[in-house]
């Protein structure tokens, strides 16, 4: 069958090994609450085996009929500024030895002060790498509308590079590890809070910032009703009132809320990765959704670690019943334009 559609997949996760083996050095606990970076790197598993290899991952992309690649790995972002710098010039040597393969992230710490946005714009400006990685909190509970991001976020909007948004895989988180609620629910609820945080708490002050969240925004499109129901505008008088009913959908239009909350959304892409290749969930995004806001996503290699399975989901996409235009949307264009490739 010809091939009619560019696939970009915007949540593709990959580190070079030149990289994790500094991260190997490291003191104290990793991205992954107690778990070390040496621990992932001595103690290496057959997901960490494609993580980290390069060729691996480009037989993936080829077999999958995968064109390009958004690639990084947003909470290595924790380990440290120096870190960084080795994965932003790793990432960004690959990247020209495979012309047309890889968009790469930048990784810098947020919460690193001056140091951390002048290596933000080496990425950017020297690098060439078209957006920024962050997770969805930070360390000590700092939020992703935290004053001490604001630097972090002045400085992307003066480059006008997009925000890659990557939920936080520390543990426990909220519900705890009891019945593997931190990866089920617990984490889509971090993603879901921080996209309301940006919407509320970001956006207003950087209008013309444009944030891509992972896994459908932890089920963003099934939320809005309720996210809509409570929304006042930033800064307004009632946004100062203590949390009162939630409005009806009716009175959120009599209210004249929806043009200033559907500005801020346009504001915001959304990728297809998190609900391990289950195709309605795609199908109930589109219901509410923009399929111009909409991008492709595989979690690859830790969802979408079987080729088989990437390779149907691939297809999945390809078989809904959609406008060609929109297909073409979510599976390449929009990320094109997004990331200006």
């Amino acid at each position: 069958m010809q091939k009619t559609h560019t696939v970009i997949d915007t949540e593709f996760h990959h580190v070079p090994w030149e990289a994790a083996e500094k991260a190997r050095h490291l003191p104290g606990p990793g991205p992954y609450g107690d778990l070390k970076f040496s621990t992932i790197i001595d103690k290496l598993d057959s997901t960490y085996s494609k993580f980290f290899s390069l060729e691996t991952c480009i037989k993936q992309m080829e077999e999958c009929g995968v064109d390009m690649a958004l690639v990084g790995q947003a909470t290595w972002t924790v380990a440290s500024l120096e870190v960084c710098k080795i994965i932003n010039d790793e990432l960004a040597r690959e990247a020209a030895s495979c012309p047309g393969k890889f968009i790469p992230l930048a990784h810098v710490p947020p919460l690193d002060g001056q140091p951390a946005m002048d290596e933000l714009d080496r990425a950017v400006n020297e690098l060439g790498m078209k957006a920024v990685a962050v997770t969805t909190s930070q360390q000590q509970g700092v939020t992703i509308d935290d004053e001490k991001m604001r630097p972090f976020f002045k400085k992307a909007s003066e480059l006008r590079v997009p925000v890659v948004v990557h939920p936080t895989v520390k543990t426990p988180i909220w519900g705890g590890t009891k019945y593997f609620m931190s990866g089920s629910v617990s984490r889509e609820y971090d993603i879901v809070k921080s996209l309301v945080e940006v919407l509320c708490g970001v956006l207003p002050e950087f209008p013309d910032l444009r944030f891509l969240f992972s896994h459908y925004g932890g089920g963003a499109p099934f939320l809005l009703g309720r996210i809509m129901s409570f929304y006042t505008p930033p800064n307004s008088a009632r946004s100062k009132e203590p949390i009162g009913m939630p409005k009806t959908y009716d009175e959120f239009l009599e209210g004249g809320l929806k043009e200033g909350f559907d500005k801020l959304l346009d504001q915001i892409y959304f990728n297809t990765a998190g609900a391990g290749g289950w195709l309605p969930a795609l199908k109930q995004a589109l219901v509410v959704l923009k399929p111009e806001r909409i991008c492709f996503g595989s979690d690859f290699p830790f969802e979408m670690a079987r080729t088989s399975d990437y390779k149907r989901y691939v297809s999945d996409i390809a078989a809904v019943d959609l406008p060609e235009q929109h297909k073409r949307n979510i599976f390449g264009e929009n990320a094109k334009r997004l990331f200006n490739v």
